[in-house]
């Protein structure tokens, strides 16, 4: 057991098997080890899983990491023995039968010719396209995506499996779900995408630099350490390279745009680290966004900024072996965080307070509209199948926006010593909640909650404050550091 977590209480209850995962009948994809979970209700309990000992907590919790039963007889027999008291279980699952030794048939792509047009469909349920995206992903590998307007209309060059090969212009094909494109079979190419000389306009805490253009582009921003570059596929605009001075109180430092007759391409410098922009479309102009850093007091770094907290879930979520159920677990976690950030004098945006599902895509959408400083969600860990539990153990932090980066260091480094679990660094991943762009966003895995010791210790009032002030601190070191950066 983890001595940095709360101890796991005794309980010496009578017997009674439960297994969480895998449920009865579940298919198991593994190829020959998996894992096993639940509870039998007496902490003094022995217990074995087709004859292997397996380690049961004090509170009567188990988890078992165990060869596969044979395909023949897919059944874990579960023996539980307390004194003169023994339960048994025979718990059914699935497996899939081994490969045939014929190979698949190959994965190939199917040419469309001629090529036809689609619009991207996108979710119904939004109220703006600024709130809703539709994804392209690249050809081979990488995290790579381009998030796309609704009812911008693309071409369809090729078909593989559920996906549909777009070419965005010459230089660019990417693949996007059939399911997001309405192909249709009569439409002609659509007129030439067309964009007029860009002009500049300053809001309040923001820049705005705004593209007069006849259609909806697609589109990919790429971020450099203090620049962004903006680029608009298949558009024909300006030729030859347009710069212009930008406005007081901006945070730009430069603006140019450079177009080559197929693609307009706009550059814009920061004096200082990326923070935030947003693409926006209004009929007849494509606006890129970008925001100012809020002004921050190094000695109270968090006073009077907005921070969206969201505990993660539901729907879905993972379970722990006593019935812990993720969404159950990360909702005081997040309260939790809201108290404390208050008390340094933030402004706290809850994407749930109840245990009521919100859409996954609403969440980062609540913050933008909040206009949030920064976006965390709160998330617990399992593992899938084939991997051994014992050896997965550990805190991470997620981005998918170079932008968001700083704010996962952060925010890792202050947690993992407060969690007590190993550092399992801060990664990028390609999660719907985190791909906000006005703000910095990340989502953290604090700890794993199938681990009956870890689930144990997310059920205490300590340790829930303990996973809510890691966030909190990090946040702070965060904006304290940004405050260090600004000119």
């Amino acid at each position: 057991m983890n001595p940095a977590l709360p101890p796991v209480p005794h309980v010496a209850g009578p017997l009674a098997i439960k297994v969480v995962y895998p449920p009865a009948n579940q298919l198991i994809t593994s190829r020959d080890s998996n894992f096993v979970f639940g509870s039998v209700g007496n902490g003094d309990a022995g217990l074995t899983i087709n004859g292997v000992l397996t380690p049961v907590w004090p509170n009567g919790s188990f988890m078992a990491w165990l060869a596969n039963p044979p395909i023949d007889n897919p059944v874990y027999n579960i023996v539980a023995i307390a004194g003169a008291d023994t339960a048994r279980l025979a718990h059914p699952i699935k497996r899939a039968p081994p490969p045939s030794g014929v190979p698949a048939p190959p994965d190939t792509i199917t040419p469309m010719s001629p090529a036809r047009y689609a619009a991207l469909i996108g979710p119904a349920a939004y109220p703006s396209d600024t709130d809703r995206v539709i994804t392209g992903y690249a050809l081979t590998g990488g995290i790579k995506r381009w998030f796309l307007i609704p009812n911008t209309v693309v071409k369809v060059t090729g078909t593989k499996g559920s996906d549909a090969y777009v070419s965005l212009d010459s230089t660019q094909t990417i693949r996007i779900a059939m399911s997001d494109l309405k192909i249709d079979s009569a439409a002609t190419a659509p007129k030439q995408t067309v964009a007029s000389a860009f002009k500049v306009e300053q809001g309040n805490g923001y820049t705005d630099i705004v593209i007069p253009i006849n259609a909806r582009p697609a589109y990919l921003v790429d971020e450099g350490p203090e620049s962004m570059t903006l680029t608009l596929y298949g558009t024909k605009g300006p030729e030859g390279q347009l710069s212009v001075k930008a406005p007081d109180g901006s945070y730009l430092t430069s603006i140019s745009s450079y177009g080559n007759g197929q693609q307009m391409e706009y550059i814009f410098t920061t004096p200082g680290p990326v923070y935030g922009y947003q693409p926006l479309w209004e009929e007849g102009k494509f606006t890129f966004r970008v925001r100012n850093p809020p002004a921050i007091d190094p000695t109270q770094p968090l006073k009077g900024l907005t921070i969206a907290i969201d505990p993660g879930h539901p729907p879905i979520g993972a379970t722990g072996p006593t019935g812990l159920w993720e969404p159950e677990a990360t909702l005081p976690v997040g309260l939790k965080a809201k108290e404390l950030l208050e008390a340094k004098g933030a402004i706290v945006l809850m994407t749930r307070t109840t245990p009521a599902p919100v859409d996954l895509n609403l969440r980062p959408a609540m913050a933008r509209r909040a206009n949030a400083n920064a976006f965390v969600s709160i998330h617990l860990n399992a593992v899938p199948d084939g991997t051994n539990p014992f050896r997965a153990q550990g805190t991470a932090t997620y981005h998918f926006y170079p932008h968001s980066g700083p704010l996962a260091e952060a925010v890792e480094k202050a947690a993992v010593p407060l969690l007590g679990l190993p550092d399992h660094g801060v990664k990028r991943e390609n999660f719907a909640v985190i791909r906000g762009t006005w703000m910095p966003s990340v989502l953290i895995e604090g700890a794993f909650i199938i681990m009956p010791d870890q689930e144990a210790a997310l059920r205490t009032p300590e340790y829930q404050e303990r996973y809510a002030q890691g966030i909190v601190d990090g946040l702070e070191a965060y904006f304290r550091s940004l405050a260090s950066q600004q000119k």
